[in-house]
């Protein structure tokens, strides 16, 4: 706390600091600071004194943050205003970009770069013709770009590669390795959107997930064919939630002071339970996710959103169900995988696969 004091002839700010010191007989006092600021023939004084500070209880209150409605002459008279605006300035909807990904292949002088950029590439750099993009998604995914050294691919770094990908002349298709993920939901949806615009470019994707929940296979879903070991393990059952109170764990008793229904950041400090506006808050955005999920999921495979629902609520967990049910294109092993790609891209069986 600060005051500014004016008295005359002379200038003076009084900064008043408290400070309290935690201990067996919690002493607590207040010093006071005089500093003059022009030409004063009084020293620079230190005055402490002792003085009983009154203890502040905050307590958990909330507070309903809506403001007073405008009245209904007030909003008529905006909307002719706005409407009038909307008359003088019409943008057309083409006019904004829409973010979709148009690929357009290259051709001409462009052709003629990427061909002369591949005969002057460095010897590790260089990639032969008919390869075989191979990612291996797993684990956590970091936001920011990794180094040569670190294991792992960055979100950076898969969008990149699948762009690169989609007008490399050298690559023939996408081999997704998709394991446990650690990541959220908007990474994934990230990663998923790439995947759809390489698959524009007329180039083949395949996953292979050995172990699947609900993210893995939402992103393995988006490739044009699913294989998965008959030792893999599905489980399939749908989205949830939970929260944790340490409010009789942490051994003391906070106080927190909340604005707003929905504001529920302390709960977790203050509360024993979950209260009405925070389940209804995280239930309303479970449901969004949960709903996007089936919505995707039975447009890439043909089917009716009911029938996903339903077959996801009897609880997946057998591969061979999943195989009968169309959700997986069959079932093999990695070694197996890649045989089938040799022949698909005409190598032989004694030669590897350029990956």
């Amino acid at each position: 706390m600060s005051k500014l004091l004016l008295p005359t002839p002379f200038l003076t700010t009084c900064i008043h600091r408290f400070n309290t010191l935690s201990s067996a007989t919690s002493l607590q006092f207040q010093c006071r600071f005089s500093l003059s600021l022009l030409s004063c023939p009084h020293p620079l004084t230190l005055t402490p004194f002792r003085s009983h500070l009154r203890r502040r209880d905050l307590s958990l209150r909330a507070f309903d943050s809506s403001s007073d409605p405008k009245s209904e002459e007030e909003e008529k008279q905006k909307e002719k205003e706005d409407g009038a605006d909307n008359q003088k300035v019409r943008i057309a909807d083409e006019d904004y970009p829409s973010g979709e990904f148009h690929f357009e292949p290259i051709t001409g002088w462009g052709s003629f770069l990427v061909k002369l950029k591949m005969l002057v590439a460095f010897p590790w750099e260089r990639v032969h013709k008919g390869s075989v993009l191979t990612m291996k998604l797993r684990g956590q995914i970091s936001d920011q770009v990794k180094s040569r050294f670190s294991p792992g691919l960055s979100l950076p770094q898969i969008c990149e590669n699948l762009l690169k990908a989609a007008y490399d002349p050298r690559i023939s298709g996408v081999y997704l390795h998709i394991d446990s993920l650690n990541c959220g939901w908007g990474k994934v949806e990230e990663i998923r959107r790439h995947i759809l615009d390489f698959k524009k470019s007329g180039k083949f994707v395949v996953a292979y997930v050995p172990l699947c929940q609900e993210k893995e296979y939402y992103l393995a879903c988006a490739c044009e064919e699913i294989y998965a070991p008959p030792s893999a393990y599905f489980s399939l059952f749908g989205l949830t939630v939970q929260a944790s109170f340490l409010r009789d764990n942490i051994g003391i008793e906070p106080q927190v002071e909340r604005i707003g229904k929905y504001k529920s950041a302390g709960d977790q400090l203050a509360r024993r339970t979950m209260s009405e506006e925070n389940c209804e808050m995280l239930t309303a955005l479970l449901d969004n996710i949960y709903t996007n999920w089936l919505d995707k999921v039975s447009s890439t495979k043909g089917k009716r959103r009911e029938d996903i629902e339903k077959f996801i609520n009897e609880g997946v967990y057998q591969v061979d169900k999943l195989k009968e049910e169309g959700l997986i294109s069959n079932i093999i092993y990695d070694d197996e995988i890649i045989g089938m790609l040799k022949e698909r891209l005409g190598v032989k069986s004694d030669k590897d696969l350029p990956m």
